[in-house]
């Protein structure tokens, strides 16, 4: 009887126990299937826009070929230039017509016609200015034309990271974010002028105030008016240095005016042609005129003294190499 009682009030007690516990553990697992639920259709959403974009929305940034461009007009706040194509030649009408380093220009409109557009950063109108590609404010303004066609127009505003800037087109509210910089499209026309526009190849004689080099097959020696006198030796190091100087030489920007100051003179024949150097020194500026233009043109004091200072007795070969009859042959 009295087993029997307790087995009774063990039931009882199971009964209750299961009925409080069961309704928890039916939530907690409801619970969990739905949170399971909305993180597969989380990642299942971020996959079909990570899709959506590169399948859909990719497309050029230019609808026209590079090849068919024949003006650039470059702005920013202050600035603003033209690179003009007459024939096969990019020429600066703000500069007299001085030839523009093609291969700068070439670049950057390949870079242009090689960019392409994905997901816009931004659709409104509203935050043209935010990202400084509206018509008022912006870091550069682009258009690029065909005679007298407009073939596009961009607007290049704030940086979203290294090597990004903010992009519009002209007529579109959509800002995108494309792997180019503002300094890349200098507003400046002193910026696309060719630097190695006095450069000179292929030299066979330097001739200076105080010295004649001549170039025989590959090697440089110096050249005596008087037969009768001896013939110093060549440093050969520095002989290459003033030939690599002539060679490789760089302007900075074209002169507002001729330079007054000491003038060394630098008569060079190559197989382009004989021309004359001017080298002019004006205080703390350094100049260089040559023959064949009108202008004269700012260098650094680098690109001066490796040219311009050499004398004869910087040139030629010590004095102990001479006296031992070593030769310096001079390669270029």
């Amino acid at each position: 009887m009295m087993n029997q009682s307790v087995t009774i009030d063990l039931s009882k007690a199971q009964e209750q126990k299961l009925a409080s516990v069961s309704p928890l553990n039916l939530w907690q697992k409801r619970l969990t299937i739905l949170l399971i639920v909305q993180v597969l259709l989380v990642l299942g959403l971020f996959a079909y826009q990570k899709n959506s974009r590169v399948q859909v929305n990719a497309q050029p940034l230019l609808a026209v070929g590079i090849a068919d461009i024949d003006r650039v007009v470059i702005q920013d706040a202050s600035n603003n230039t033209t690179l003009q194509k007459t024939g096969d030649q990019w020429q600066l009408p703000e500069l007299q017509q001085l030839p523009v380093d093609k291969q700068k220009l070439e670049g950057i409109l390949q870079k242009l016609e090689g960019t392409k557009l994905t997901w816009p950063v931004t659709t409104t109108a509203s935050s043209h200015e935010r990202f400084e590609v509206s018509d008022g404010k912006f870091e550069r303004h682009i258009e690029l034309f065909q005679g007298d066609n407009k073939k596009a127009e961009l607007w290049l505003g704030t940086s979203p990271g290294f090597k990004k800037i903010h992009l519009r087109r002209a007529g579109e509210d959509q800002v995108y974010a494309v792997e180019l910089t503002s300094f890349e499209f200098a507003a400046e026309a002193k910026d696309w002028l060719q630097k190695d526009l006095l450069a000179v190849k292929d030299i066979s004689t330097i001739k200076a105030a105080d010295y004649t080099l001549q170039k025989t097959a590959d090697s440089w020696s110096f050249v005596s008016a008087n037969q009768d006198e001896t013939t110093e030796k060549v440093d050969a190091n520095k002989v290459a240095e003033l030939v690599s100087g002539l060679n490789n030489l760089q302007i900075q920007e074209l002169a507002t005016q001729a330079p007054q100051g000491e003038t060394t003179s630098l008569a060079v024949k190559s197989a382009a042609g004989e021309f004359q150097y001017d080298f002019v020194k004006a205080e703390n500026e350094y100049f260089v005129k040559r023959s064949d233009r009108d202008n004269y043109f700012k260098l650094s004091q680098y690109e001066f003294e490796r040219v311009a200072a050499r004398t004869k007795a910087d040139l030629a070969a010590a004095a102990q190499a001479t006296e031992s009859g070593e030769t310096n042959p001079v390669q270029s």
